[in-house]
């Protein structure tokens, strides 16, 4: 079965709608509109609507992003966990370095796209400060980039030597290289650096036993190694370390659909279940698929690409996407364990009413967090490249 074009360029054109929207007068993009649960600015986030926004061809609006995060870019060069819609620091977690990597990653795609060499050299001082604070964070016994809290924000799976924040920041090292040397503008061993993160993602992050990428190597507290399937690892090809062809990619992501594809909702997991962990209940993510659909995209599989792509199109309600969908039961069970360990935040009440009140709750489902800014970026750039990739035949 096909894509349905007219349903996917409805679903495209509202997430467009949807990243307007959530994008403040000060160029800050909020997570999820006000009314939901994260009415803040998550670096993270936050870039990936950027990278939207510059695939849409909306480029003032990129600009504008860019220009929020760098007017509050912490004195340690980072950016803070997240922002309120002032600007201010409102973090309540350690720093995300992944943040960091992903907001030097949207500046170099933004001034590649745009040529806007003006904008790159009057934040050439924020850019070097951001790139010298990765650096400095490099494990040096591994010669990778130590984080206390990446893509899934769980310490007790994150922090450590993590493949996402590892492969995001080896990207922007890279990209910015590439970048200062096409514009004759000073850069340390930026490159040095980025190739030697690539080099030892691929020297100690590939587990020949399980033939796919690992998680985390964790090296401070407790060393150990996390094996388990998670989509995070899919990061070699989603930041080009690797391209989607290579054997190990390709048995990585057969890896994860195995272990990771939701057996009564469909669509991928972000990871293996783990009792009294997951906010708003046990299921599929839209943007995690889509990461999977692109895999697919890539190696031009269309029957695998449309596969996934009809799932995300499927799970929109009223063209728009929740951060992850649940049953109800497994739904209640987290109310039920957050509850009785007096966990339940306002946030989460937030998160909790919202759900029971949507018309999907009655059928069985539970739409968590609806909508979400980044599922609908990676829409936006994951239907791009889809059809740029597949031709016009069949629409």
């Amino acid at each position: 079965m096909g894509v349905n074009f007219k349903e996917a360029e409805r679903l495209y054109k509202n997430s467009i709608k949807i990243l307007k929207r959530v994008q403040l007068k000060n160029g800050g993009c909020l997570a999820t509109p006000r009314g939901e649960r994260y009415p803040y600015i998550y670096p993270r986030d936050h870039s990936f609507c950027v990278l939207a926004f510059l695939s849409a061809g909306l480029a003032k609006n990129a600009k504008r992003g860019l220009k929020f995060v760098f007017r509050e870019q912490l004195r340690s060069g980072a950016f803070p966990q997240r922002y309120d819609t002032e600007g201010r620091d409102a973090s309540y977690k350690p720093i995300q370095i992944d943040g960091t990597g992903l907001i030097l990653h949207s500046f170099a795609e933004y001034a590649n796209q745009t040529q806007d060499f003006d904008f790159v050299r009057k934040n050439w001082k924020r850019i070097k400060k951001a790139v010298n604070y990765i650096i400095e964070s490099i494990y040096r016994e591994k010669g990778l980039v130590f984080t206390p809290n990446s893509i899934h924000e769980f310490p007790p799976t994150e922090e450590g030597l993590e493949i996402w924040a590892n492969c995001a920041c080896c990207a922007a090292l890279s990209d910015l290289t590439e970048l200062a040397e096409k514009i004759e503008l000073p850069h340390g061993k930026w490159m040095e650096y980025s190739k030697k993160i690539r080099a030892n993602v691929l020297k100690y992050m590939w587990n020949s036993r399980i033939k796919s990428f690992i998680k985390n190597i964790r090296v401070r507290e407790s060393s150990s190694v996390k094996v388990e399937s998670d989509v995070s690892q899919y990061a070699v090809a989603y930041f080009g370390l690797l391209p989607d062809n290579d054997k190990r990619v390709k048995s990585t992501v057969k890896r994860i659909e195995k272990e990771l594809w939701n057996k009564e909702l469909g669509g991928i997991c972000r990871y293996p279940k783990r009792e009294g962990r997951h906010n708003g209940g046990y299921g599929p993510w839209s943007h995690f698929t889509l990461m999977i659909c692109r895999h697919y995209i890539n190696l031009k599989n269309r029957k695998k690409a449309d596969k996934y792509m009809n799932w995300v199109l499927d799970i929109a309600y009223k063209y728009e996407l929740p951060e992850h969908v649940s049953t109800v039961k497994e739904f209640e069970e987290y109310i039920t364990d957050f509850k009785e360990s007096g966990i339940l935040r306002k946030d989460r009440m937030i998160m909790i009413r919202n759900a029971r009140k949507h018309l999907m709750f009655k059928k069985g489902i539970a739409y968590i967090t609806l909508p979400l800014g980044w599922p609908h970026a990676e829409f936006i750039r994951t239907w791009n490249l889809y059809k740029k990739v597949f031709p016009a035949r069949g629409r």
